[in-house]
């Protein structure tokens, strides 16, 4: 009796897992972890690391970014845009005017 008791205790534990796999995208952002509501629920794109994240990765996940505006975390789009144009400038610079 104890092994089914284990046994629908951990199907229960996978299920809410993947329930909230599929209802929500976990964001890794500069300053810290955030929940955000899938739209429309899926599987994909339960973990997305954004620190590094340039325009074109953006436009790759558009219903990330969709997601994250209709859940009021559209600065952390807006720091995606700030790291992207300062790489560039960056890149344009002489290297002494760096330092």
């Amino acid at each position: 009796m104890r092994r089914i008791s284990t046994f629908l205790m951990g199907m229960a534990t996978g299920a809410m897992l993947l329930h909230g796999a599929t209802m929500y995208h976990v964001v890794r952002a500069a300053d810290g972890m955030h929940l955000v509501p899938k739209q429309p629920p899926r599987l994909a794109e339960t973990y997305v690391d954004i620190r590094a994240f340039s325009m074109n990765d953006w436009a790759d996940h558009a219903q990330l970014a969709s997601a994250m505006v209709q859940a009021g975390q559209q600065q952390l789009l807006g720091n995606a845009a700030v790291g992207s144009v300062r790489e560039t400038v960056d890149a344009m610079l002489p290297t002494k005017l760096k330092q």
